[in-house]
Order: structure tokens, then C-alpha cells, then sequence
């Protein structure tokens, strides 16, 4: 095989995906219930006695080698259940991630069931993207749970006299409406085929249908407790007023409407076959040309029809998933050459329709790149497709469509194989990679060194060679950490509260595994998330914080960016002083010529040499001082970004006998040092609010972002550090959030002795609670620096706080604000704390110049 078709295939198997439909997954305790959920059901729709003879299918007996590979057994049944049992008991959360290596985004219909299965934002930290996880709302589940709120045994007594269609519709289109505005949300679904069939009548207002629907509603809660919707003149209704309330909701927005998602062909024996056809949708589809509609599971047998509806109307996207795993080899290559027989490439979309048990999940996945790469390389062969036009197909199939359909907005991931290509020496290509295994083949001897940032902002390490980091990596390891941690100081103090008793567990995150460069070792850095005994993720984990409250904001996305303020010292008789001191902001003196010019264009040729590219560097105003500023980016790539490029600051200077300081103001007698945060939100239309939030928890957010004592030395005014009043302003270098541009803002009231994923959390959170809360921007833009203001002056302008003078105050103003504690996680919130106090005790015992040093030695 050529180069190009190589490139090709590797595409195919290692290119991130979005999984437009899938379902909940069991839980632990739930997942060897072969009882209530037969794992036969992962390769047949057929249950009861019809599911004994899966075993004797194509589907199931090609899933039985495959299975056997993931479970490292002998390819039958027993052998494979055997080695699942030993697994999911040992390591339930290990197998879940290994059945999602891969997947970048979810999209999850979490209304199949409602017990024995994980919330759905449980499944986040198993997806690629920190915002990858939306939800498909099941239109008849939302029915069913009206008329169970209503009429339901659990319902007022007026209410469940007052059976009324009316009243019924009212209420789902108004819980629709509701849905359509949660960025949470990303499309609707309907199970109608199951119920009644695709014969939907399209529009519906006559009073003989109204009629039909009152009595189909009286039926159905007069004799089925749950409330099943299963009649067809009420489920036709439902899908009209659904797509009525999707159309009427977007143009009131001036929005795109969301999706919806239809169930079509191969389902169990619950389905009439022959109304299981999408060319029943045809008159649908045409009445409500402005929706788009998903036909599921590549609408087998139907699938010609299905891609004929997709090549004649421009919002009709045919799904390719839930049939790989449940029919042949054959029948797979059949089902996507037939996809692709009249419907444009763009309108097709992958999803595993995954559920209940991972292996539905893993085997999707892989049979399903399997057959897409033998029907895209032959394309190619024969001449029907170009090597480039291929690649597009995949990325459309697996990532593009799903993520311009579903409005997600996500930054295409780069894959495997494209770092490669462009540079197979900077083991920063296995940022994205999802398998170790070709990293492990390319440098065996590699060293990895799973970190952690704690409450004091110190970075902690676990080392490994690469092929116990596989392991880690595969779910056969797990590193367990001691819940001190979580109460400890830089010196290993345990503060009061502390014990150490129980351990948490790290789980690397391989979107951050860059190289270490200045190092005399072959070795890298991955970043980890912490996850308790169950696999569930740990309240405090600082990345799994900023995860939650960067998913919790959707559909903004917010863009961080960093300046990295660093003094450079070397050492003298007298301790550590200035590398330059013949040293002015922006000024290239001679002795910053000759003495730190060769140093700073290695720290940045070194820093592009593992994928991390300064923007511009100059000199700061302090003696030794100098500023990197770093691009823009997501927030956990951003913050992962900034920790390596410090640690590589770091380890230059220290190959050249200098040490690289953080610590906020090393000198009293100069400015000080900060790592000024820029923060952006995408669409700008709720940022008065959002700005209102920060503002309004300002005294919180310094809790984290001026996390010692001696950040408070350099907030002072007249010295472009913020100055002391809480407010904004339009390119104010004097306020504490210089105003950039629309929806682009600084903070200059942080430094490096910060727990950035913290403090970054924080300041989202407030801005979230201000969309939340709808809080106006009642501060003004403020043109000066604030405390030079009389205060009528700063009263007109709606200035009315000052920042925290002390570390404490800003402790207490956290401990105090309810809203800010609930949103970052009360039992953390208290942690922090007693760690916060505990390690200013301890600092406070120190004499000045012993707590200064102590300090650069550690930031």
C-alpha cells in the first residue's frame, strides 16, 4: 500500500468522532446483570426466546473473535464472559473508557430508561472534548412524564380530575420550548416508528383529531401506570407540535433549529416493519422544510429509501449507526455502499447507538471504521474518489457534519497521524492520540510523568516508563493517591482536617502529553483528572472544577490566554539577585543583550520545539523581569499550555545555573509579577451579564486568583497592577478587568502562586451565575484608575467594593457567598480553605527575606 493510502486508513482509524445517538450505560452494580440485560442483546434487536439463537448469527460470531481481542481471551462466549466478570469487577471504569477510546463528543438519548443506569453527565469524563457531552431529548418520554406528574397516582387529587388535552399539550410545548433554550440540549428525538408507525399525518387542528387525542389520553392514563405513549392520533400530535415549538423557538432567537432525530428500520419486535420505512416522513419533511431531520440507524432495510429522502431534501442527514454490530460483514459493507448511492457524503453521520453495556460502544466503533475503510481505499482504487476527497469523506462522516448539524461548535481535534506527518520527533503529537502504542513503538525508553496541581499551586509527580503508563492508560493500573493530598502543604504538612485515610485515583488526559525539553531525560508530562473509588470524578479535582463549569456554560465557549510574567535570578554572595538590572519595560538595554538575549530565544525556540508557540516576549519593568505571551485557547488546553511552558521557562534557566521565579514581588522596591489571565466568551450577547457575575464575586474569585499573602503586596494603585477598587474598564490597565474588546476581557489580579485551574474556575462560575441570575452591569465603564476617584465619583460610576486587602478577607468572602461554594463544590470549598489558612500560619511564622526565598525556591 502507497503512502497516501496509508495516511488514508490511519485517518480512518484514528480520527476522533462525534457520536450523534447513543444511550446510558449501565452501572457497576448493574453491569453483569445478564438477568435483566442479556449481553447477548449487544449484536441482536431479538429478545426473550428469539434472543437464544443470537449466538448461531454472523454478527454474534464475528463479535466473539473481536471481543476476545478486547478481553485478551479465547474467542467464545464462556471465555468472554468470564474475562468480562473479572473486569468489570476490577475496573468497571477502566473498560468504559478503553469501549469509548476515540470519542470526542457524546450525544446521548438519556430517556431509554430511568433506573440502573448512569446520569448522563457522569459519561462526560470518558469523551475527547471537555464540552463534548449534550443531550437528545426523547419527545415521548417528556409526554409520558407529564401525564405521570399530573394524573399519576402521585398527583393532587384536582389535578387528576382534570384530564384535559388542552391542557396536556400546553404543558409539553412549553417543556419543549424549554429544552430548545438549554445549550445542554443538542436535538430532539421521536421513538413514533416503535409506537405507531412513520405514517405521520403532517398537521393536525381539525376538532375530530382533538377529539381522538382527548380519548387516546384518557386511555392511556386510565390504564397504563406508565403512561406509555402508544396512540396514534396523540403521537401524531407530539411530533407536530414538536417541530412547531423547534421552528417557532429558533425564529423567535433568530437561531438555527435544533435537530430531530427519527428512529427508522431495524429495531426489536415492539416495531411494524413495513411502517418502519422513512418514505412515510415524505409529506413531514416537506411540511417543515426549515427542521432537519436525522433518520436513524441507516434506516435498514430501508436504506435506499433513506438516502434517496437525503439526496432530494436539504435537511433530511441519514445516521449510520446501531445496525454495525447487529447484522454481517456483509451486510455492513452493503448498508454503507447503499448510503452512499445517491445521498452527498456531507449529509451522512455516524453514531453507535450505544447502550446499556461499553462493548456496544467498542464494537460499533471498530466494525464500523473497519468497513468505512474498505469502501473509501476502494472508492480510491477505482478512481471514484481522490486520496484528499476520501480523508474529507471520513472527517465529514465522523466529526464535520455531526458537529455543523448539532451547532456544537467544536474545535476539530488533530489526529495521530497528522502530527505525525508533520513532525514524528515532537512526542507533542500524541496530544490527541488515543492509542500509546505507536508512541511506545517509536521511543520504548520513554519516561512519563502523570502530574497533579494541588491547593497550594505546587505540581506533584508520578513517574513511569511508557509501558507501565500503557497499562495506566488501558484501565490495568490505576494510581491511587492519598486523600492527604488534599489537606497537605508545599513542605507535606498535613493541615487540620487532613487525613490519611482513603486515596483518590488519577486518570491521565492525553490531550495534554507533551515532551520535557531542556531536561536531561527522555521523558513527558501528562496532566491528570482525579476520580474516587467508583471511577466517578472527585469535587475538587482543580481540572474536573474547570471542566464542569466550561460545560455548564454551553453553548458559549470561552477562550483563555496567558501572559507568563517571570523574573530571572542568579546566584550572588548576598542569595539570588537580578540576572539584568540596566533593565526598563519594552527596552532592549546592553545588559539585556548581553547578558539574557540568548537565553530567552532559547526558551522560546525551545518552547515551538514541543508545540507550544510564543505570540511575542519583551522586558518587564522589574530588574530580570520579562513577559511570554501565549496564544489564545480552550480552557484546559490553555491552562495545561501555561503549566509546561513555566516548567520549560523553568528548566532552561536552570541549564544555564539561573533560576526562572513566579513569586509575585520578589522585590519591594519594583513592580511586581503577575500572570495576567484573558478570557473571551463566543456569542457575546450575554456578557453584561456574564461581566455583572465577576464583579459581583470579585472577593470570591481573589480567594484563588490572589491565593497567598504575598499576592496582596503587589495590588496597590499607580502601578498598572489592577489597583484596588472592583470594576471595569475600556483599556484600563488601572482597573481590575482591563476591557479589551466585545466579549474579550483581562484579569490582572492574578500571579503564579495561583492554582490557575482554580482560579480560572472561579471566575467562569461567577460569570455564569451572573447569565444565570440575569445580573445587569450596574458598574460603569471607569476611564482611570478608580482610587484616584472621589467617591461621589466612584458611586456615579457603580464602584462600591474594594478588592480584599488580605488573603483572609478573600477567604471569608468566599466562605460567605453561598451561590459561589454550591457552584465550585462545598466540600471542597471548605478544603481549600482550612489549606489556605493553614499554609498562611505557616508562612506568617517566617521572617520576610526566609519566606521570600522559600517561596522562589518552590515558584
Amino acid at each position: 500500500m502507497n503512502n497516501d493510502l496509508q495516511d488514508l486508513c490511519s485517518l480512518v482509524r484514528t480520527h476522533p468522532i462525534i457520536d450523534n445517538h447513543a444511550h446510558n450505560l449501565l452501572t457497576a452494580e448493574n453491569a453483569l446483570d445478564y438477568e435483566k440485560y442479556p449481553l447477548e442483546s449487544i449484536t441482536s434487536e431479538a429478545s426473550g426466546e428469539a434472543l437464544k439463537q443470537a449466538p448461531y448469527t454472523l454478527s454474534h460470531r464475528l463479535a466473539v473473535k473481536q471481543l476476545a481481542e478486547l478481553f485478551n481471551c479465547d474467542p467464545n462466549w464462556e471465555a468472554i464472559k468470564a474475562a468480562r466478570k473479572e473486569r468489570v469487577t476490577a475496573n468497571y471504569h477502566g473498560l468504559v473508557q478503553k469501549c469509548l477510546d476515540g470519542t470526542f463528543s457524546l450525544l446521548l438519548d438519556d430517556l431509554l430508561t430511568d433506573c440502573d443506569i448512569e446520569d448522563y453527565r457522569w459519561h462526560n469524563q470518558f469523551v475527547g472534548s471537555p464540552s463534548g457531552l449534550r443531550r437528545i431529548v426523547r419527545i415521548e418520554a417528556v409526554a409520558s412524564q407529564i401525564c405521570r406528574d399530573f394524573w399519576g397516582e402521585e398527583a393532587a387529587p384536582e389535578h387528576r380530575m382534570s384530564r384535559h388535552i388542552r391542557r396536556f399539550t400546553g404543558e409539553f410545548e412549553m417543556r419543549i420550548k424549554e429544552h430548545c433554550l438549554d445549550p445542554m440540549v443538542a436535538g430532539f428525538k421521536s421513538v413514533i416508528c416503535y409506537r405507531t408507525g412513520l405514517n405521520v399525518e403532517a398537521g393536525i387542528n381539525d376538532d375530530d383529531t382533538w377529539d381522538s387525542c382527548q380519548e387516546a389520553l384518557h386511555h392511556i392514563v386510565e390504564n397504563d401506570p406508565s403512561c406509555r405513549m402508544a396512540k396514534k392520533p396523540l403521537n401524531d400530535l407530539l411530533v407536530n407540535l414538536t417541530l412547531h415549538v423547534i421552528r417557532e423557538t429558533a425564529s423567535q432567537k433568530g437561531s438555527k433549529p435544533k435537530p430531530i432525530q427519527f428512529h427508522t428500520g431495524l429495531g426489536d419486535n415492539d416495531i411494524d416493519l413495513v411502517l418502519a420505512n422513512p418514505a412515510y416522513l415524505q409529506p413531514l419533511i416537506e411540511k417543515f422544510h426549515d427542521v432537519d431531520f436525522v433518520l436513524l440507524h441507516s434506516s435498514y432495510p430501508y436504506t435506499r429509501e433513506a438516502g434517496y429522502l437525503a439526496s432530494v431534501y436539504p435537511n433530511v442527514y441519514v445516521d449510520l449507526g446501531e445496525v454495525y454490530s447487529m447484522v454481517s460483514k456483509d451486510a455492513e459493507l452493503s448498508i454503507l455502499r447503499q448510503s452512499m448511492e445517491l445521498t452527498p457524503t456531507s449529509r451522512l453521520l455516524w453514531s453507535t447507538d450505544g447502550h446499556f453495556h461499553p462493548e456496544t460502544y467498542w464494537l460499533s466503533n471498530k466494525q464500523f471504521r473497519d468497513t468505512l475503510e474498505t469502501v473509501v481505499v476502494n472508492h480510491v482504487k477505482q478512481g471514484i474518489l481522490t486520496v484528499s476527497e476520501a480523508k474529507d469523506v471520513v472527517v465529514d462522516i465522523l466529526f464535520n457534519t455531526s458537529n455543523k448539524l448539532y451547532n456544537l461548535n467544536l474545535s476539530s481535534p488533530i489526529t495521530l497521524s497528522d502530527k505525525k506527518r508533520s513532525n514524528v520527533a515532537d512526542a507533542s503529537f500524541a496530544a490527541q492520540a488515543k492509542n500509546l502504542d505507536d508512541l511506545a513503538a517509536l521511543n520504548p525508553n520513554m519516561i512519563v510523568w502523570m502530574q497533579l496541581v494541588d491547593y497550594t499551586a505546587i505540581i506533584r509527580v508520578r513517574m513511569f516508563p511508557i509501558r507501565e503508563f500503557q497499562k495506566i492508560f488501558k484501565g490495568q493500573r490505576r494510581i491511587g493517591i492519598t486523600m492527604a493530598t488534599l489537606h497537605m502543604l508545599q513542605d507535606d504538612t498535613l493541615v487540620p482536617g487532613g487525613t490519611a485515610t482513603g486515596q483518590f485515583y488519577m486518570r491521565p488526559d492525553m490531550s495534554s502529553l507533551r515532551k520535557n525539553a531542556a531536561l536531561n531525560s527522555n521523558s513527558a508530562t501528562v496532566m491528570t483528572f482525579w476520580e474516587d473509588e467508583n471511577g466517578a470524578p472527585l469535587e475538587g479535582c482543580p481540572r474536573i472544577t474547570l471542566q464542569r463549569i466550561v460545560t455548564a456554560l454551553n453553548p458559549i465557549q470561552v477562550t483563555l490566554g496567558f501572559e507568563i510574567e517571570v523574573v530571572i535570578l542568579h546566584q550572588s554572595t548576598g542569595g539570588w539577585s537580578p540576572l539584568t538590572k540596566n533593565h526598563s519595560w519594552s527596552n532592549m538595554t546592553r545588559d539585556i543583550r548581553l547578558n539574557a538575549l540568548e537565553l530567552l530565544e532559547t526558551a522560546v525556540t525551545t518552547l515551538a520545539s514541543i508545540g507550544i508557540h510564543i505570540e511575542q516576549f519583551h522586558a518587564e519593568s522589574a530588574p530580570g523581569q520579562f513577559e511570554f505571551v501565549l496564544p489564545p485557547g480552550a480552557p484546559l488546553e490553555a491552562i495545561d499550555t501555561l503549566i509546561k511552558a513555566r516548567q520549560t521557562i523553568q528548566n532552561v534557566a536552570e541549564t544555564n545555573g539561573l533560576r526562572a521565579t513566579f513569586y509575585p514581588r520578589p522585590y519591594s522596591f519594583a513592580a511586581g509579577t503577575a500572570s495576567h489571565a484573558h478570557f473571551s466568551i463566543s456569542p457575546t450577547i450575554e456578557e453584561e451579564s456574564f461581566l455583572a457575575g465577576i464583579l459581583t464575586h470579585f472577593s470570591a474569585i481573589t480567594a484563588f486568583s490572589l491565593a497567598q499573602e504575598g499576592s496582596y503586596e503587589r495590588v496597590a494603585s499607580g502601578i498598572w497592577a489592577g489597583s484596588e477598587w472592583v470594576t471595569w474598564g475600556t483599556q484600563n490597565r488601572e482597573a481590575p478587568i482591563r476591557k479589551i474588546s466585545t466579549g474579550h476581557w483581562e484579569l490582572k489580579q492574578i500571579d503564579g502562586l495561583a492554582n490557575m485551574y482554580l482560579a480560572m474556575a472561579a471566575l467562569l462560575a461567577a460569570g455564569y451565575l451572573g447569565i444565570a441570575h440575569s445580573l445587569p452591569l450596574t458598574h460603569k465603564d471607569c476611564p482611570v484608575d478608580a482610587s484616584t476617584l472621589s467617591a461621589v465619583e466612584r458611586q456615579q460610576l457603580g464602584i462600591t467594593k474594594q478588592i480584599p486587602k488580605n488573603l483572609d478577607d478573600s477567604l471569608t468572602a468566599l466562605e460567605n457567598n453561598d451561590d459561589m461554594c454550591a457552584i465550585l463544590g462545598p466540600g471542597f470549598v471548605k478544603k481549600y480553605i482550612a489549606v489556605k489558612r493553614a499554609e498562611a500560619n505557616k508562612l506568617a511564622s517566617m521572617e520576610s527575606g526566609e519566606r521570600i526565598t522559600w517561596l522562589m525556591e518552590r515558584y
